[in-house]
């Protein structure tokens, strides 16, 4: 089952280098849908996913090999759905600060006056992705991951408040120079820091408690 993460994790950190720079080539956009279908199949919080939906079909939950062969029905599933999203480039320039990583790779988004969620994944301290299902209100869709958009100060933080208070995510990772900036951000006491930078590590609470 690892082959099917193989091509996109073979290209990863050129890939994430080609965004920071905007010279996406040929393929690129495959290897990114690729990315985005695997991310939440990989995680280990899928398990619970998993479970729960058996639950709702009224089987038991899965183990072992039965939360593999799950994975892979799911990235399968996902691989046809997510090209049809609207998705754009974010960047977050030098004067600015750095996007947040976390250890699920990716996280709900929203506005209260939208009606349907974004999906952020922050792929390294200066760029990240966002997807979003169509709707009325915008524009003519562009090619996936044609607009690269530079964020402004606001829009960054608002990100970061996100995967900051988002209660599935079990591990946060920052730049070293931002420990002085995390450290004042409510709710800090689980913050840890080490040689290679600050992170915030907790317990995810239940998923359907």
């Amino acid at each position: 089952m690892d082959k099917l993460w193989d091509p996109v994790e073979n290209e990863l950190s050129k890939l994430i280098a080609r965004l920071e720079r905007r010279r996406l080539q040929v393929g690129d956009d495959i290897l990114l849908f690729g990315y985005v279908a695997a991310a939440a199949v990989r995680h280990p919080t899928f398990e619970a996913v998993a479970a729960e939906y058996q639950r709702r079909q009224g089987f038991p939950a899965p183990a072992g090999d039965d939360v593999q062969i799950l994975r892979v029905a799911a990235l399968r599933n996902q691989l046809p759905q997510i090209p049809t999203w609207r998705w754009r480039v974010l960047h977050s320039p030098e004067d600015a600060p750095r996007f947040m990583i976390t250890d699920r790779g990716w996280m709900y988004v929203g506005e209260p006056d939208w009606p349907s969620h974004g999906l952020f994944l922050p792929m390294s301290p200066r760029v990240a992705l966002l997807g979003y299902l169509d709707d009325i209100r915008l524009p003519p869709k562009r090619a996936a991951f044609d607009e690269n958009l530079k964020m402004c100060q606001s829009w960054i933080e608002w990100f970061n408040a996100a995967a900051w208070y988002d209660p599935y995510i079990s591990a946060l990772i920052a730049h070293p120079d931002d420990r002085a900036r995390l450290s004042s951000l409510p709710d800090h006491n689980d913050l840890r820091v080490t040689g290679y930078g600050p992170y915030r590590y907790r317990q995810s609470q239940g998923l359907f408690d």
